[in-house]
């Protein structure tokens, strides 16, 4: 379970987590969620589902959900989906309790989409009048970017636990 206290030792132990929670919960996904790189006649590769995933396996439950809707406030805000932070809130929070439990993070980030798929379907056809062709798309490209992140992710873990100030 993620640990957001910051009574340490260590004044500098103290900052180091403060600083390291906020990066991950608000600035990283704020910051990815405006980025996204088109390809092969309008898709585009998400990069804030990496802040999303790293969040809620560093920092677990709690992470993975704020995360999760930090990162999707400008698509909510600026894109008229608000549907997209509880979907996002899901696959956080979802990936988050999976690699709890298996302790693999791309196992754990396929299974979060497939609990998350259906509300996306669902919220963007019915209720944010998205194209069937459209989310065809996205699906795809979601689970492709989502695969490339925990794949990153996984491979780098010891690393990344270290640079926020987690236990490897």
């Amino acid at each position: 379970m993620a640990d957001f206290s910051v009574k340490t030792e260590s004044g500098i132990n103290t900052y180091r987590k403060a600083i390291s929670a906020f990066v991950l919960l608000f600035a990283l996904p704020i910051l990815l969620s405006v980025i996204n790189i088109t390809f092969a006649e309008s898709w585009k590769i998400h990069f804030f589902p990496a802040a999303v995933i790293l969040a809620a396996v560093i920092l677990g439950l709690p992470g993975g959900i704020v995360a999760g809707i930090s990162g999707s406030l400008y698509t909510a805000l600026f894109l008229g989906n608000p549907y997209v932070l509880v979907g996002n809130a899901l696959f956080g929070a979802m990936a988050a309790l999976f690699y709890k439990k298996t302790g693999k993070v791309i196992l754990s980030v396929l299974l979060a989409y497939m609990i998350q798929l259906p509300w996306l379907i669902l919220t963007d056809y019915y209720l944010a009048g998205l194209s069937a062709d459209f989310i065809a798309r996205l699906v795809v490209v979601l689970l492709l970017g989502n695969v490339l992140w925990a794949a990153l992710i996984q491979a780098n873990i010891v690393p990344l636990r270290k640079l926020f100030g987690h236990k490897p």
